[in-house]
């Protein structure tokens, strides 16, 4: 979630999509009895009193859960539908506040593109979407304003529609944007700015090597303005990446705390050696600055809670459902079967379970021991589905470098010297290298291009993509040069000869089945011939008799 700025300037203006405006103070009162914790049950409700009540009578005692815990049971049960009543009303309460807060959130913590949170939305979404938000700040019962919604939508003009089919053309493209959404540095717009200088200019573009130094020489004035800039289009990424990671369903990474947001920013100005300092640092704070920090934190962690929500409910539709038990099986055969009057159901059924014979009970065993092992087969598929948006591709340069480094670090030369200096002597080699090892590199980058095309799409279409999915595996031919390729040469050459002799097998038993049934043939061709010759004589012999 993007962190608002501190309270120092004046106060930010935060208007919602509807006419309501809130001073940041405002928000911050609204926020803060916020939890989006999930609702207690009735039964939960009870049993808090319980122990309240335990704790009142016996203060010095301690509770024994196992023993309390079967005592509430039988208290829960002997009571009547009035006394229970108390405790359904708490759950509702509970229910309502739960779905208000959720509202909350949704409506001023995502209030700038709320039209976007579940779906790119289409142009009646967006009209329902504002009267909703409306019916929101009047208190009004949601079932209608749709209802009326609905109707005011078929009866509206083509112009009033075209309002809205206009704006669903800017949040197709704010979500495109969203897509492409990374973090910028003040270095690279430092770079960026030089460069576009110098094309202004009609002059050389400068390279890497020659801006360096000029960022190096430049004051702390001047350095500063690139930092604020640079932390204001991060801020506006970040309400973009949020966008994205809500409508596709991407896995939300944990906030940091309040401690650690500080600890964070003095390690960004270069004020801190250690934790103990930042300890004292921390403690050096007054309650007003303390309290900005904490603020955020509280924000950034009902963000989290709210993504986290959204994302679970999506994964539960695509998870495989468990497996049913024998006892399971046994009830799915006798539903629809009448059970006989003034006897429980689930009394009923399980009695005449546990009185079945052995025999009978292996085969609902037997369903069940299948259906295991399918459920199983399905998770081992379902662990290879990731929901995180896929790595982007690295360049063929990238690829050398991690391969090189390490064999760099390892030279005895090479010792003492930075990460930096490692790096620059491994550009140097790969600018003095041959195009064919170059070669390698790049189909090596081409291939990781193709995989993250491929599991992009997934990711836009379904939400996951597979991880050994086809391409992102490594090919013989990109293994590196030496003995391993040696190594591989000889198994692709024992390989083709066992192909060969396989091959060969089958064409020799191919040829004597052919011989075979050649054989078969021409026995069975002489011997119709002799029948037919056999037959011609004695026909001619009865001819020659009857003359």
């Amino acid at each position: 979630m993007s962190r608002s700025k501190s309270n120092s300037r004046s106060p930010i203006k935060r208007s919602s999509q509807t006419n309501k405006v809130f001073d940041e103070e405002e928000l911050d009162e609204i926020l803060e009895n916020i939890n989006l914790k999930r609702p207690r049950s009735m039964y939960t409700h009870f049993c808090l009193e319980e122990i309240e009540k335990f704790k009142n009578k016996n203060k010095n005692k301690k509770i024994d859960l196992k023993t309390f815990s079967k005592e509430c049971a039988k208290k829960w049960k002997d009571l009547s539908d009035k006394e229970k009543k108390k405790y359904i009303d708490k759950f509702e309460e509970d229910k309502m506040k739960y779905k208000h807060d959720l509202e909350v959130v949704r409506h001023y913590l995502f209030k700038d593109y709320n039209d976007v949170v579940r779906s790119p939305p289409t142009a009646y979404r967006i009209y329902l979407n504002e009267k909703l938000r409306e019916g929101f700040e009047k208190d009004l019962d949601p079932k209608k304003v749709k209802a009326k919604a609905s109707k005011d939508w078929r009866m509206m003009s083509e112009e009033d529609r075209n309002i809205y089919k206009e704006r669903k053309k800017d949040n197709d493209d704010w979500f495109e944007k969203a897509k492409k959404t990374r973090k910028v540095t003040a270095l690279s717009l430092f770079v960026q700015s030089t460069i576009q200088t110098a094309k202004d200019k009609q002059k050389d573009v400068p390279t890497l090597t020659d801006i360096a130094p000029l960022w190096k020489k430049m004051s702390k004035s001047e350095k500063q303005k690139y930092i604020d800039y640079a932390n204001d289009i991060n801020e506006e990424r970040e309400k973009l990446q949020d966008i994205y990671e809500l409508v596709s369903g991407v896995k939300p990474k944990k906030p940091a705390g309040a401690f650690r947001v500080f600890l964070q920013e003095k390690a960004k100005e270069k004020a801190l050696h250690s934790l103990k300092e930042g300890k004292e640092l921390w403690d050096q704070l007054s309650k007003e600055e303390k309290d900005e920090y904490l603020k955020k934190a509280h924000r950034c962690k009902l963000a989290y809670k709210y993504k986290k929500m959204i994302y679970n409910k999506k994964i539960k539709k695509i998870l495989p459902k468990r497996p049913a038990n024998a006892y399971a099986q046994f009830l799915k055969e006798k539903k629809g079967q009448k059970i006989p009057k003034g006897e429980k159901a689930v009394v009923y059924w399980r009695e005449e379970y546990e009185n079945l014979s052995k025999d009978k009970k292996k085969k609902y065993e037997q369903k069940a021991e299948l259906e295991r092992e399918k459920y199983q087969k399905k998770m081992k598929e379902f662990d290879n589905y990731v929901f995180d948006m896929p790595k982007r591709p690295l360049n063929a340069f990238t690829l050398f470098v991690k391969d090189r480094i390490p064999d760099l670090k390892e030279d005895r030369k090479n010792k003492g010297l930075t990460t930096q200096e490692l790096l620059k002597i491994a550009a140097k080699e790969w600018n003095n290298e041959d195009g064919v090892s170059q070669s390698k590199y790049e189909k090596k980058a081409e291939q990781d291009k193709k995989r993250f095309i491929r599991q992009l799409k997934d990711f836009e279409t379904m939400g996951y993509y597979k991880r050994n999915s086809r391409g992102e595996r490594t090919k013989k031919e990109d293994v590196d040069e030496g003995e391993d390729e040696d190594e591989d040469e000889e198994e692709e050459k024992s390989k083709r000869k066992m192909r060969k002799k396989r091959s060969s097998s089958n064409a020799s038993k191919s040829t004597r089945k052919g011989s075979k049934r050649a054989k078969s043939k021409s026995k069975s061709q002489d011997t119709k011939r002799k029948r037919s010759s056999s037959k011609g004589k004695k026909r001619m012999g009865k001819t020659q008799k009857k003359k």
